[in-house]
Parts: structure tokens; sequence; C-alpha cells
């Protein structure tokens, strides 16, 4: 029986892993992930965003004291089914180190309940240096 390293469990967390990969502090980079069934684990997921169908993902970040700092996560081109159910969100550092978001423990999921605006969601964040950002992870399930 094999064994996966903690980093590659943690990559397997989701298929829906949106990787946001050379971001930059003055970049404004979005990545697209095509929907379908997602999958955590071994549990299985709402499928409310159709294949095909990308979710855009983009930091909402000011220039301050020396450097760029995100404060909020948007995600658009979400499908309407999705509305309403629950998301679960994580950003990663370059070595795909979960960041700490809430003050709990690196690694604790920000969630909440899905609620479009003209197709998208933010998810506030504390000020956080856009520079450590690697990736975005999100999971949306009923």
């Amino acid at each position: 029986m094999s064994r996966l390293r903690p980093s590659r469990r943690f990559a397997a967390l989701a298929l829906g892993v949106l990787a946001l990969a050379g971001l930059s502090a003055a970049s404004a980079s979005q990545l697209a992930v095509d929907g379908g069934t997602l999958q955590a684990g071994v549990g299985t997921l709402a499928d409310c965003q159709p294949a095909g169908q990308q979710i855009v993902v983009s930091l909402t970040s000011a220039f301050s004291a020396g450097q760029y700092r995100s404060t909020a996560v948007r995600f658009s081109d979400v499908a309407a089914a999705c509305s309403g159910l629950t998301y679960r969100t994580q950003l990663l550092d370059g070595s795909g180190a979960p960041i700490d978001l809430n003050g709990a423990a690196a690694g604790t999921d920000l969630s909440g309940v899905v609620a479009l605006t003209g197709g998208a969601f933010s998810v506030a964040i504390p000020s956080t240096p856009s520079a450590g950002i690697g990736e975005a992870v999100l999971v949306i399930h009923s």
C-alpha cells in the first residue's frame, strides 16, 4: 500500500483546485477552472457548475506599506445553481503550504454560503501579502 506525502494529500483535497501560479505582487492574475462533479477525499460534492463553464479567481488588492496586500478573493462566472450552497476555500503559498486566514491555524478553511451578485461572490481574508499567495482552493457543496 503506497502512502501519499502530506503535500500530495492536501493537493487531492478537491478536483476544484484553482491555481493562481505565478501570481506576483502587481499582477491581476486570473485562473479558470471547469466545473463538474467535485470530489474531496471520498465525498462527492454538488454538481452546480456545468462542465465547460469556468470559475474565474481574482484577488482584491491594494498597495500598502511598500507591497501589494490582498483583502479578498473573488470568484466570478459562478453558475446560478451554486447560489445558496456552502463553500470552503483556502489559500496556499508558493510551496503549497496553507496560509493562516482566520487566526485559528494555518490550513483552516474559510467557509460560508455562496451569495451570488451578478454571478460572483467574494470571500474576505485578513490583509495578506499578495506575493505570498500561490494558489486558491474552492469547493462548493450542498
